[in-house]
């Protein structure tokens, strides 16, 4: 009886660990610096002109690769304890310093005449950077949500129903970050619910 309630111990925890294993990848994969390339990505695909493509280069240079390269050098100096973000004071920083290149490449391709899309995706960014920050302040929210509803949304509105499959990605990698425990379900929600309020009214006044 015994060596049968150990072998069921074992069991769980086995499944327990392949679970925490795929929770972990898929939050690794929907983090936001990546989703959000993606969604630049897709749109300059769907446009499909040269000079999309030049701006996306721009805009994913400006207002991802910077603020990740901003992180890593705050990991490495010991001013935040990991990438992701955990602790709800470590965001203050990075938050605003994505406010501040968001805003830069608004103006840059505005002035440039870049691609509306695009033009909407810097503004976007630099309003949620704002919202988020001042969220921060008292309250911690799930950018990874966030970063993946928009992203579904986007692909919704360029691609269509055929992107409907993708819409799975938000409660997936919400899944992901409660069972990883970094965030509680109310703040996988109201990522998600705030990165659809922000972006629905941006895409009505640009498209």
């Amino acid at each position: 009886m015994t060596l049968r309630i150990e072998k069921a111990t074992m069991d769980v925890a086995v499944r327990y660990r392949r679970l925490s294993a795929f929770a972990y990848w898929v939050s690794q994969i929907g983090s936001p610096p990546l989703t959000g390339a993606a969604a630049v990505l897709m749109v300059s695909s769907a446009l499909a002109t040269n000079g999309a493509w030049r701006w996306a280069g721009f805009y994913l240079l400006a207002t991802i690769l910077l603020p990740c390269l901003y992180i890593v050098w705050l990991v490495r100096t010991g001013h935040v304890s990991d990438f992701h973000l955990p602790i709800r004071e470590e965001r203050i920083r990075p938050l605003i310093f994505s406010l501040a290149t968001a805003l830069a490449a608004w103006g840059i391709l505005y002035q440039g005449a870049a691609p509306a899309p695009l033009r909407m995706l810097a503004g976007v960014n630099g309003v949620q950077a704002l919202i988020f920050f001042l969220i921060t302040l008292r309250w911690k929210v799930s950018l990874h949500t966030a970063a993946a509803a928009v992203m579904a949304q986007l692909a919704l509105t360029f691609l269509g129903t055929s992107a409907l499959p993708l819409t799975m990605s938000v409660p997936l990698i919400a899944w992901s970050r409660v069972h990883l425990r970094r965030h509680t379900v109310a703040q996988t929600i109201g990522g998600a619910c705030l990165g659809v309020a922000i972006l629905t009214p941006a895409l009505f006044w640009y498209i």
